[in-house]
This record gives structure tokens, C-alpha cells and sequence, in this order.
């Protein structure tokens, strides 16, 4: 996989066809509550599945913990994506 952008502040802001034809606009919207439980609950219930019953009750709070943290960032200002930090 290969990503590539332009610059905002130097250079010549039209791409020409012939090297435009390469790439493909990707945007992915930000998964709800219910998808990040699933994934996270499956992924996590298949790695303690060989622990301790008091492991495996603490499932669920690791993935309400993590769900929190993400939330917490992508609804931060601070952490929104712009020309500059698109990494975000």
C-alpha cells in the first residue's frame, strides 16, 4: 500500500490525469459504539478464552475502558484532522 498527498503550502496544486488514474480516495467514517464492542469483545474473548474466570470477567471492562479512551480522543479539538496533522 502506498499513500501520498500534497503540499499545502508549495507547488502546483493540480495533479495531472495520467498520475491521478494511480489513486484512489479512501474515507472511512468512524465506527459506532455497538461495531467496536463486537470487534473488541470477539478479539479479546478469543485471547482469554485459556484464562482464569476472573480474567475473563474483566472483558468487558477492558473493552468499556478502551471504548471511552477512543471516544474521548476523536471528540477531543485538540486531536481534529487538518491540512497539517491529517495523521490523526
Amino acid at each position: 500500500m502506498f499513500l501520498a498527498r500534497l503540499n499545502p503550502k508549495s507547488g502546483s496544486f493540480n495533479i495531472d490525469l495520467r498520475l491521478q488514474r494511480h489513486f484512489t480516495t479512501v474515507a472511512l467514517s468512524l465506527p459506532a459504539n455497538v461495531v467496536l464492542y463486537t470487534i473488541y469483545g470477539q478479539i479479546l474473548q478469543g485471547n482469554f478464552s485459556n484464562f482464569d474466570q476472573g480474567s475473563k470477567d474483566m472483558v468487558d471492562k477492558i473493552i468499556i475502558a478502551t471504548c471511552s479512551v477512543f471516544n474521548s480522543i476523536t471528540k477531543d479539538p485538540q486531536f481534529k484532522p487538518n491540512a497539517l496533522k491529517f495523521h490523526y
